[in-house]
Formats: structure tokens, sequence, C-alpha cells
């Protein structure tokens, strides 16, 4: 009988991991709007100083993650997380006393610094809490969640602030921090034994535990494993693509006819999307046989969706709101087509006492690829105008993707050729 993506709950650590996770992405959104609102609204600053939140908050990821992540793999991981998480209530109250934009930014990339800590701990716990054969679904859960929260988060923290004030979001983050918490202290430490043993195996094979080697460990796994090498690579650069136009979005909206009344629904479409294409996968497994088809399929047709909202931006191709509306959520749909098979790649390729090392190393070069995307795009659309920044990513996307898939066609054809020859022989 085939598992549904629900089937990782029947098991306690999962199910305890995969809550905690929950309030945790919702903490992390929460604040998305507030921040904003504060610094634009309250403080009357500008577009640069809105850029320096969003670029201080990847940082961490950046230059904190991947040092950081050898501790995370030598360390016991659930007291790690719990230790994160109360450290991320202490900063989101430096949040909510800042008085100015200099100590808010500082508040800031400490709470993404224990985040960068935190995803790699968390990331290396799902392989100890679900046996093998359940993995795309528990990954599918954990991308689900991610998704899901960035709907809820910022519609939820438009909402308090509403009611409550521009501040209120932090208090409800700490809240949902401390949820995770409580939820975290239900976790087993069934998984110590074997993390133990691997970590002893690990320490045995490469002698006197030096610090720089395991560092180096890490990349190194990504290198010489190609599977995993592809998906970091591909994801990396379809991540700099996305965000060349994401900050462009509204303008985009703008020239395809949305107003601020219903710009939301436009991103709102994407949301669902992704919420929508990640359950039909947990529940549909069978691309765990070939991943890196389905991210470089997904590609192609999200690259398509994007050049024709680059021609509706000039008035090319002119369709109703509804159209652009169902179109955002199949980019969305088609997102969920490449981040959900990269997770399963990363966790299904990856040794479990090499996670945090691994999963951090791939996630620096991912945001740093988000990082300088905004600026290039910003200067390109000053340059050649949003729609062409729009088709040209569209075009990027294709291109990425019909390059993977004949790299992966003349791959197997090559293959069967060898075997076709030592089977005349």
């Amino acid at each position: 009988m085939k598992a549904g993506i629900f089937e990782p709950l029947k098991f306690r650590p999962f199910r305890s991991l995969f809550g905690a996770q929950l309030f945790s992405d919702l903490g992390n959104w929460l604040d998305f709007i507030a921040l904003q609102v504060i610094v634009a609204y309250h403080w009357g600053l500008d577009e640069t100083a809105i850029a320096a939140v969003i670029i201080v908050l990847g940082l961490p990821w950046v230059i904190i993650g991947p040092f950081a992540s050898v501790f995370v793999d030598r360390l016991p991981k659930k007291q790690m997380m719990i230790i994160c998480l109360f450290l991320r209530i202490m900063f989101v109250g430096g949040l909510f006393f800042a008085p100015n934009l200099y100590i808010l930014l500082l508040f800031v990339f400490l709470k993404g610094t224990v985040a960068a800590i935190y995803d790699p701990a968390r990331q290396s716990m799902i392989r100890f809490t679900v046996h093998d054969n359940h993995l795309p679904e528990a990954v599918t859960l954990s991308q689900l969640s991610v998704n899901t929260m960035k709907i809820i988060g910022p519609a939820l923290g438009g909402g308090v602030i509403a009611l409550f004030g521009a501040k209120s979001p932090f208090l409800f983050e700490a809240a949902g921090f401390f949820i995770a918490i409580l939820i975290l202290l239900t976790l087993p430490n069934m998984d110590e034994k074997e993390m133990n043993a691997d970590i002893k195996s690990e320490k045995k094979n490469r002698g006197n535990g030096n610090y720089w080697k395991e560092l180096l460990d890490g990349i190194k796994h990504i290198s010489y494993t190609p599977l995993l090498k592809s998906s970091v690579i591909l994801s990396s650069v379809a991540f700099f693509i996305i965000f060349l136009y994401d900050g462009l979005f509204v303008f985009i909206a703008q020239n395809l006819g949305f107003t601020e009344g219903n710009f939301g629904l436009l991103i709102s479409a994407v949301g669902l999307g992704s919420v929508v294409g990640s359950l039909l996968m947990g529940n549909w497994t069978h691309w765990k046989r070939k991943p890196i088809h389905l991210m470089s399929s997904a590609l192609l047709f999200s690259g398509s969706l994007i050049i024709v909202m680059g021609l509706g931006s000039m008035e090319i191709v002119n369709l109703p709101a509804l159209a652009w509306v169902i179109g955002a959520f199949f980019l969305g749909f088609m997102g969920s087509g490449e981040s959900v098979p990269y997770g399963f790649i990363l966790q299904s390729e990856t040794p479990k006492q090499m996670m945090g090392r691994v999963s951090a190393a791939a996630t620096s070069l991912q945001t740093f690829s988000m990082l300088i995307a905004p600026a290039m795009g910003s200067l390109l659309a000053k340059w050649l105008g949003v729609s062409f920044v729009l088709i040209g990513a569209g075009g990027a996307t294709c291109l990425l993707g019909a390059i993977v898939l004949i790299f992966i066609v003349r791959r197997i054809n090559d293959q069967k050729d060898i075997q076709e020859k030592q089977f005349q022989a």
C-alpha cells in the first residue's frame, strides 16, 4: 500500500521535530512585514534601509552558517536546537526594543546567525527521526511547512499589526519560538546512541578531528557526489535567476494591470501553488528515482511562464487578471518541483554525521546567489526595463532546464552504449 505524505507523522520523534518546525517557520515569517513597516513607516527611511535589512538577514547564512556547521555535527542536535530557540526569543526582544536602524540591524544579524545554526541541526535530525523509505515524504512535509508559513506568516503579521501595532508581531514570534521549545522537549533521545556511534566512527576516520579538515570534508562531499553537486549548482543558479526579478515583481504586477488592492492575489497564488505542489509530491513519490529530471523539467515549464508574464508586462500578450493569477499559481507549483527534489537529494546523498556541514555549505552558496541577484536585477531594470529583465530571467531558466535535461539524456545514451559494447564483447 502506498504511503501518503503524512505517513512520517506516525513516528513520534519526527512528529515532535515537525511540530517544532511549524512554529519556528511561522516565527521566521511573522516579523517579515513588521521589520519593513517599522523601517519605512515609523522611522521614515528609504529603500536603502529596507535593502540593508534584507541583506543583513541573509548574511549569517553565508558567513556564519558554514563555519558553525562543524559544531552542529559534533554536538547533540536536540539541545542545540533548544538553545537556539531560547536565543531567538532574546534577539526578538532586542528587535522589539530597538530604538534605531543600527540596533535593529544588529539584532536582525544575531537572529539570522542563530537561525543559520538551527536549520542545519534540524536537517540533521530528519534522518534520525524517520526510516529512509519515508524520507521523500518527510522532506516534502518539511518543505510544505516552509511554503505554508511563507503565506500564513506575513498575512498573520499584517493582521496582528493592524490590531495591536507595528511591534506586536515580535511578541507573537517569541511566543511561537517558546511553543517550539516545549514541543522539542518531547523529542525522544533515542537517536543519541546512533549519533554518537556515527561521530566516533567519523573521528576514527579523520584522525585528530581537525576543525578545518572537518569543514572542508563537507564541501568536498558536495564536489565528490555527482547527484548532490548537480542539484546544489542547479538550485543555486535557479535561486539567482528568481531573485533577479523577485524584487521587481510589484512593478511587473502594475504593468499587468494589478492595483494595490488585488496585487496580493498574485503573491498568494504563488504561495498556494507551492503548497499544492508539495502536497502532490508528498503523495506521489515516484520522482525520487529521477529527481534531477523533475527539477530540470520544472525549470523549463516555469521559465516559459515567466517569459509569458514578461510579454504580458510589455502588452504583447493580453490576458485577464484571473489568467495571470492562475499563471502565478503554476509558477509556485513548479517551484515545489525544484525545491522538494533538492531537499530529498540533500538528505539521501549525505551521510547522517555530515548533514550539518553539507547542508550549511549548500545553503551558503544558495543564499550568496540570492543576495547578489536583487542588486543586479535592479541595475538591469534601470538599463533595459523591468519587462526585459523578466523575459531574460525566463529565457535563462528555460536554458538552464534544457541544458541539464540534454546532459542527462546524453549521459544515459553513453551508459547504454557502454552496456551494449560490454554485451557484444
